[in-house]
């Protein structure tokens, strides 16, 4: 299982994205092995809003559709933030933000992460690795 990260969906959706081709060869890597991708609600908030202003309605409305038949084909789990995880995550903001500029939505994410002991995520953001986590690709 691997984490995606809002930076990876974005960077597979947005053929402008510096990132993009990279992202394209490892989302195929993946699917191709069969590893199981998770994601947040508070990961898929923060993909819409930016997909919508950098992409456009019809891309954000199509990728929410590509999600639903990864979801629906057992390779994409999303799961949701409780108010437990919310709590949690809030404590890490607090005490990593202190020499760090890390969004809520990636100390959720290292909250989840840690639940479910995943220690790998599919991410352009070098927060995770600060958080200790291994990025990939």
């Amino acid at each position: 299982m691997i984490f995606v990260d809002t930076s990876a969906w974005i960077a597979i959706e947005d053929k402008r994205d510096t990132n993009h081709d990279k992202a394209l060869r490892f989302k195929n890597e993946l699917i191709t092995s069969r590893i199981r991708l998770i994601t947040t609600n508070y990961i898929l908030d923060e993909t819409y809003t930016l997909m919508l202003m950098d992409v456009g309605y019809t891309k954000t409305i199509d990728f929410k559709y590509k999600l639903d038949q990864f979801i629906h084909n057992n390779l994409l789990i999303l799961y949701y933030i409780t108010p437990e995880i919310e709590q949690i995550a809030w404590e890490v903001f607090e005490h990593f933000n202190k020499d760090k500029t890390c969004s809520f939505t990636d100390c959720t994410s290292k909250v989840v992460m840690e639940k479910l002991g995943i220690f790998e995520v599919f991410a352009f953001d070098r927060h995770f690795e600060q958080m200790r986590f291994s990025r990939k690709p």
